[in-house]
């Protein structure tokens, strides 16, 4: 059981890793909106990538944590 909640909270962290990442890269850019789309920056990431992709991760990693304790503690699905 340890084991699916270590890639649980793994998946947790990265997501939060490139939230941070990408808003601190974006504020060293002044929030610069260019480059946005990939042919404007000669095919770079511009850090609004790393904090959309961050921010889709957050929310269904919680969820699998939280419905994995459920899980555990009730010995039934939701």
């Amino acid at each position: 059981m340890t084991l699916k909640y270590c890639i649980r909270y793994l998946l947790l962290v990265v997501g939060f890793a490139l939230l941070t990442y990408g808003m601190i890269n974006w504020s060293r850019t002044a929030f610069s909106m260019h480059g946005v789309w990939f042919f404007d920056n000669s095919y770079n990431l511009h850090p609004l990538h790393f904090i959309i992709v961050g921010v889709a991760m957050i929310p269904p990693a919680m969820w699998e944590i939280f419905f994995l304790q459920h899980k555990q503690d009730t010995g039934r699905d939701i």
